[in-house]
């Protein structure tokens, strides 16, 4: 196989215990078998070892995770790719650019006294991690467990664990699904994957404001089917008048 196969070789690191890279082969190889990916950590090199990748569920992609420690800033991981035995290329990579950061973990949804519903989480890296307790964005999306297509997106730019999603924002009678990801501001390369999805129910009560908005178009309609009634009426009265 020559280097040239294998493509999109791409490290990411979520800055707490792992670093893993992945890469795309042919079809039907064997990664355990044919691949081997050495490692070795620090200016001094004083660590190595050798990561055994294995495949994905894309059979077409071969998956290595490093297990590390720690982590800081300025480290460098000196890897170097064989296939079967034959060096094939070497790359370096330094961490703290290439965090992609563990989803956030323990969603849970409430309804609040005023209708709306509160959405919180936690952080899923560690206390030990380096990105404990920096400056992080989350995103929440949310959308109607019927119509996955039609998503809402909010951006939360401050250091909060909870969101708001108001009833108005909301169709009644829909179970809806809510997910959040994030991103650390000092190490933005990779936003996480979208969290595990939680579920609520749309049911809040008919309000004057959804009365009002309903009688208007209805009292608009009925304004003008009664006018053309009038109209035909009046034609058809002065037709027989004359």
């Amino acid at each position: 196989m020559a280097a040239g196969h294998v493509q999109e070789f791409l490290c990411f690191t979520d800055y707490d215990t792992e670093l893993v890279c992945h890469w795309k082969v042919p079809a039907q190889t064997d990664c355990s078998k044919e691949f081997l990916l050495h490692y070795s950590v620090g200016p001094l090199h004083s660590a190595t070892g050798v990561c055994f990748p294995k495949n994905g569920e894309d059979s077409s992609k071969c998956t290595c995770t490093i297990h590390a420690d720690y982590f800081v800033s300025g480290l460098t991981y000196d890897l170097s790719l064989q296939f079967n035995g034959t060096d094939m290329w070497n790359y370096s990579v330094t961490p703290a650019l290439i965090v992609k950061p563990r989803a956030p973990k323990n969603l849970a949804i409430e309804k609040t006294e005023n209708g709306n519903f509160n959405l919180s989480w936690e952080e899923s890296s560690s206390p030990s991690s380096m990105l404990s307790g920096q400056p992080v964005i989350y995103e929440v999306k949310y959308w109607r467990k019927q119509h996955p297509t039609e998503v809402s997106v909010k951006t939360i730019n401050y250091q909060a664990k909870s969101f708001e999603i108001t009833a108005s924002s909301l169709r009644r009678g829909y179970d809806y699904v809510a997910s959040v990801r994030c991103n650390y501001t000092e190490y933005p390369a990779y936003w996480s994957e979208w969290s595990e999805g939680v579920e609520f129910h749309s049911d809040y009560p008919v309000t004057a404001e959804d009365i009002l908005q309903m009688a208007v178009p209805v009292s608009c309609i009925l304004i003008m089917a009664v006018s053309v009634i009038c109209y035909f009426c009046f034609t058809k009265v002065k037709k027989e008048w004359w």
